[in-house]
């Protein structure tokens, strides 16, 4: 699985658009027109077409393949990798970086929070055995840096092995889509 650093601001400015997000993922597994992705989502091509654009204006997305169909060009899309992440320098030089990487991690906290009340919103009755509810936790952990180390690397083979997991069988209608927000961190002011 091929990952994309992402190393300019604007980039990563579009990465924290949730709409942004879904069409990265819908593109992600095939090449795939506008208007292919704008059937699977149940929205109208023309509201597509600004998003892709500055998709593919800011490298993320790129175009593949163009195929003459009734006389006119069918567009294919694809990202430019399977995963994307932000290069940690990219907010470590100035106070205005650091102004934006709090802004971008606000936005992506805030849709994360929507998405969760939305979904409580929609399920009157919950049963909590059920594995549709929400997995929400915060949790602390200690250990050498090399036990750290260990811990993030296997996150990091868990979230890879997910993202693999329905590659090839977007269309599949058994399929059910599942977001998740992760952090792991060094706890503020401790060493």
């Amino acid at each position: 699985m091929e990952t994309y650093i992402v190393k300019r601001l604007e980039q990563a400015k579009l990465l924290t658009d949730p709409f942004k997000l879904k069409l990265l993922e819908r593109f992600a597994l095939n090449p795939s027109t506008t208007k292919q992705v704008a059937d699977r989502m149940g929205e109208k091509a023309p509201k597509l077409y600004r998003h892709v654009d500055a998709l593919v204006d800011e490298g993320l997305l790129t175009l593949v393949e163009e195929k003459r169909k009734r006389g006119t060009i069918e567009r294919y899309y694809k990202t430019v990798a399977d995963r994307f992440e932000v290069d940690p320098t990219l907010f470590s030089t100035s106070r205005d970086k650091e102004h934006n990487a709090v802004e971008m991690l606000r936005s992506v906290m805030r849709d994360t929070e929507s998405e969760l009340v939305r979904w409580f919103d929609e399920h009157e009755v919950i049963d909590p055995d059920s594995d549709d509810v929400p997995l929400i936790m915060k949790f602390g952990v200690r250990g050498t840096p090399e036990q750290v180390a260990e811990m993030r690397n296997k996150l990091e083979a868990w979230l890879e092995e997910s993202k693999t997991a329905g590659c090839g069988v977007e269309d599949n209608p058994d399929f059910v889509s599942y977001s998740g927000f992760i952090a792991f961190y060094q706890r503020p002011g401790e060493e």
